[in-house]
């Protein structure tokens, strides 16, 4: 039987496709081991050719829940241990598609096998679902197809991703005590303001006592809130609507990601740490994977979620790529504390960036 194959060669690193007749896909595995290739791909030739994607394939997909960036994490740590055990990446993604709960990420993954075995790189099947696979990710994936080393890739991709989600559940556990404290503030402004402030006033005038300057404007506030509640709802729901329509701008998204990292305490302390913790580690990270700088801030730059951190990076970026050092570069932008341009200024004198920037998370 004719088989189609895309294979590394181990010495050069050059990639190699053809076809080749053999009884079965473990003898054409061994034929190129022998060859001194690394198969990345291997499918039928008449198969192949055969099977196409339908749109309605792709468009069936994204129908069902949303995948989350844990299962992500799991999906990536599977497919570096299923290559790693000598799977072909077809059979590999078969395998843990089956084992799948989430329906629509299962599909994806079907999906993206067959578009493998049609001829395409997996970067590239990847690339085709940015919501679920993001830029990162599949950057890193086609570095570990060019080396020939895809499932050391995968597993330190795995490794990169679960560190994320640390960081993440990290986050979320430093911001829910600020929050529920600042709910409950509200909650007790809310009824000190409707109900206990109108007994007090009643007190104060049945005793024909004045109230002063502020405690009127404080009873102003509280009977307005009491005798028109229903406009105080319409108030905050035309405000939120205000807001959400505003979020749709990116100059007033840009200023409430400025605001976000000027926040006493829950923004200093917990939102642009963590913000310079995704910088250091992303950017490590891709640098590590083969990325040139110049590419990897690129990136980083769009995976940060934070404008005002995203155009730091692309001004660094731009100034890296005309000649200047990235650790020069991060000092003059405010948003990047003395360590990690230190860090970064270090990494760059002994050649160990990506090791120093990740030191820094």
């Amino acid at each position: 039987m004719d088989y189609k194959y895309v294979a590394t060669v181990k010495t050069t690193g050059e990639r190699k496709n053809g076809v080749l007749a053999a009884e079965s896909v473990a003898d054409l595995v061994n034929k190129l081991k022998k060859q001194g290739m690394l198969p990345l791909r291997v499918y039928e030739a008449k198969k192949a050719a055969k099977e196409k994607i339908t749109p309605k394939q792709k468009t069936k997909v994204y129908l069902k829940k949303p995948i989350r960036s844990k299962e992500l994490a799991i999906f990536t740590r599977q497919l570096a241990a299923t290559l790693g055990a000598g799977l072909l990446l077809t059979e590999a993604l078969d395998a843990i598609a089956e084992d799948m709960e989430n329906v629509k990420f299962a599909n994806i993954i079907r999906v993206i096998r067959e578009e493998i075995q049609a001829g395409k790189e997996f970067s590239v099947a990847l690339a085709q679902y940015p919501q679920v696979f993001p830029v990162t990710y599949t950057a890193i994936v086609k570095s570990g197809e060019a080396t020939g080393s895809l499932h050391v890739t995968m597993a330190n991709l795995a490794k990169y991703l679960e560190s994320s989600e640390r960081l993440k559940e990290k986050v979320k556990s430093a911001v829910r005590y600020p929050l529920f404290v600042v709910g409950f503030a509200i909650l007790v402004v809310l009824v000190i303001v409707l109900f206990l402030i109108p007994k007090f006033e009643g007190m104060f005038t049945n005793a024909g006592a004045e109230l002063p300057l502020l405690t009127r404007i404080v009873v102003g506030i509280s009977n307005f809130c009491l005798y028109n509640f229903h406009l105080f709802l319409l108030i905050i729901f035309a405000a939120g609507c205000l807001f959400t329509f505003a979020m749709r701008f990116e100059k007033f998204r840009f200023l409430m990601d400025r605001l976000k990292i000027k926040i006493p305490v829950l923004g200093k302390e917990v939102i642009h740490k963590a913000l310079i913790a995704r910088y250091c580690r992303t950017l490590a990270f891709l640098y590590a994977g083969g990325i040139n700088l110049s590419k990897a801030l690129e990136i980083t730059a769009q995976v940060v979620n934070h404008l005002v951190m995203a155009k730091a990076i692309n001004e660094i970026r731009d100034r890296v790529v005309a000649g200047s050092s990235l650790a020069e570069e991060m000092r003059k932008q405010p948003i990047f504390t003395r360590l990690s341009a230190k860090m970064a200024s270090v990494g760059e004198r002994t050649g160990k960036v990506s090791e120093l920037l990740q030191r820094t998370c």
